[in-house]
C-alpha cells in the first residue's frame, strides 16, 4: 500500500516537473520569438534607411558643354512632421500643456483687465478682417489665373527652343503643366514643382480642425503677449529721452517676448497650417521643419528652420550660380543666399512696421 502510494506520489511529481520545463520551453519559445522578430524589425529599418541615403546620394549634377541637366534636388516621401511623432511622447505632450496653460493665465488676466477698465473686451489687432481676407482673395485669383495665363503664354512661344533641348536630352519632354497640377501646387506645403506627389488615400478632418483650431491659438497667443508684455514696454517711449538704462531695459524686457514670438510663429505656420493644408490636400511629406533646436550653428540653424524655403533656395538660387561660377567657389552663391533672404525678411518688416530698420539683413548677412 505504501508502495503504491510513493509510486502515484513518484508519477504526480514527474507530470508536474514535465508540464513546469514545458511551460518554461515555451516562454523560452516566445521570447525567443519576440527577440528574432524585433532584430527583424531593426534590420529592415536599417535597411530602409540605408535605401534611402543611396537615393540622395544618387542625385548627382550633370553638366555637358551642350547641355546641363540638374536632377531633382528634393526626394519627396510619405513622412510626419518632426513635431507629430515627438507628441506621441507624453513628456513632449506635458510640453505643449505647459504653454497652454501659460495661454489660459494670459486670457484670464488681460480679459478681467479690459473689463475692469473699459467695461468690455478689446482686440485691437483684428480690426478690418474682412479688409485683409478681401486682399488676400484677390491675390489668390491672380496668381492662380493671370500667372498660371503667362506662363502658359510663354510655354508656347518657346516651343522651337523646346525642340532643340529636346534633341539634347533624350527626348526629354519639356510641357506647361495641367492647371489642375499648378492649382494643386499653389496650395500645396512646398515651392517645389513636380507634376505627381506622393498623397496619402484618406484625408483626416479631424486632424485638419484640429490644426486650423491650434493656428487660431496661436494668433490669439501671440496677441496676449503683445498686450501683457509689449505694450506696456514700448508704449511711453517716446514721452522721455532714451538713456543707456532705458536702452538696456527695454531690451532686456522684449527677450521674452520676441522669443515667443519665435516659437509661437514656429509652432502656428511651419506645423499647424502646413500640416492642416497638407492633410486637406493629402500631402505626404509632411517635412517641413527639422530638429533646429539641436543646431550648434547658424548655418544649420537655417537650414533646418524653415526647411520649406530652404529646398528653394538650394534649388533654384544657391545650385544655378554654383554652377554659373564654374562649380568652383561656394561663397558666392551662399552670399546670393544670404542677401535674398535677407532683402526678402526686410521687405515684411517694412510692410508690416512702416519703416526701415536692417536688424533682419545684421542677423542674416553679420551674425549668420
Amino acid at each position: 500500500m505504501l508502495h503504491t502510494e510513493a509510486t502515484i506520489s513518484n508519477n504526480n511529481d514527474s507530470q508536474w516537473v514535465k508540464q513546469e520545463t514545458e511551460k518554461i520551453r515555451l516562454q523560452l519559445l516566445f521570447e525567443l520569438q519576440r527577440f528574432e522578430n524585433g532584430i527583424n524589425k531593426h534590420f529592415d529599418s536599417l535597411k530602409n534607411n540605408l535605401d534611402l541615403q543611396q537615393k540622395k546620394s544618387s542625385e548627382l549634377l550633370i553638366i555637358n558643354s551642350s547641355y546641363r541637366q540638374i536632377t531633382e534636388s528634393r526626394i519627396f516621401i510619405p513622412r510626419n512632421s518632426l513635431l507629430t511623432d515627438l507628441f506621441q511622447i507624453s513628456h513632449i505632450r506635458g510640453l505643449r500643456s505647459v504653454f497652454v496653460a501659460i495661454l489660459i493665465i494670459l486670457v484670464i488676466q488681460v480679459s478681467i483687465n479690459d473689463i475692469i477698465e473699459n467695461g468690455s473686451l478689446i482686440f485691437e489687432c483684428f480690426a478690418d478682417l474682412h479688409v485683409a481676407l478681401f486682399i488676400w482673395l484677390i491675390m489668390q485669383l491672380s496668381t492662380a489665373i493671370i500667372v498660371f495665363m503667362g506662363f502658359y503664354s510663354w510655354t508656347k512661344n518657346r516651343c522651337n527652343y523646346w525642340e532643340h533641348l529636346k534633341s539634347k536630352t533624350n527626348n526629354q519632354k519639356f510641357l506647361c503643366p495641367d492647371f489642375s497640377q499648378y492649382l494643386y501646387f499653389l496650395f500645396a506645403p512646398t515651392l517645389i514643382y513636380r507634376d505627381q506627389y506622393p498623397r496619402n488615400t484618406i484625408i483626416r478632418w479631424d486632424f485638419v480642425l484640429k490644426m486650423f483650431g491650434e493656428f487660431i491659438a496661436s494668433v490669439f497667443y501671440v496677441y496676449y503677449v503683445v498686450v501683457r508684455f509689449c505694450i506696456p514696454t514700448y508704449a511711453n517711449l517716446n514721452h522721455s529721452e532714451i538713456t543707456l538704462p532705458i536702452f538696456l531695459s527695454v531690451l532686456f524686457n522684449s527677450i521674452m517676448p520676441g522669443s515667443l514670438f519665435l516659437v509661437l510663429g514656429f509652432y502656428g505656420f511651419l506645423h499647424c497650417w502646413l500640416n492642416a493644408f497638407a492633410e486637406m490636400l493629402r500631402f505626404a511629406d509632411r517635412m517641413f521643419y527639422d530638429d533646429w533646436w539641436n543646431s550648434t550653428s547658424f548655418a544649420a540653424y537655417y537650414r533646418k528652420w524653415n526647411v520649406v524655403v530652404h529646398d528653394w533656395l538650394y534649388t533654384y538660387v544657391y545650385r544655378e550660380i554654383y554652377i554659373l561660377t564654374g562649380r568652383k567657389n561656394r561663397s558666392i552663391p551662399a552670399i546670393c543666399v544670404l542677401l535674398l533672404s535677407a532683402i526678402f525678411h526686410e521687405y515684411i518688416m517694412i510692410s508690416a512696421l512702416g519703416f526701415f530698420y536692417p536688424v533682419m539683413f545684421l542677423l542674416f548677412g553679420v551674425l549668420g
